[in-house]
């Protein structure tokens, strides 16, 4: 099994529209990528600590039986999940693939 995490690092005076990425872009991704074997989607919303701003505003985990699936996925639909981004961030996603053990 295979997560595919994006991670949104926080960053002061960027935005980020938790109701439209919740709303609209998890279930754009759902629906692009669910044909090739997306078999969740989680989204954790950081919490500030001590005063502190979480380090991520948003991680989004996926998990795939296999990582050629969530490529070839990519390889399809990346643009138009890409797009979408302007709609609810200004800040630069960090991906990341990891192997569950």
């Amino acid at each position: 099994m295979y997560r595919v995490t994006v991670l949104y690092p926080h960053e002061e005076g960027k935005r980020f529209d938790l109701d439209y990425y919740v709303q609209k872009h998890v279930p754009l991704v759902k629906s692009l990528l669910g044909p090739f074997g997306l078999k969740s989607a989680e989204v954790a919303e950081g919490l500030p600590r001590n005063g502190a701003p979480a380090p991520f505003v948003v991680i989004m985990g996926m998990e795939f039986d296999a990582i050629e699936n969530f490529q070839r996925g990519i390889a399809q639909h990346g643009r138009e999940i890409n797009a979408d981004l302007p709609h609810y961030t200004d800040l630069k996603p960090v991906l990341q693939i990891s192997r569950i053990r």
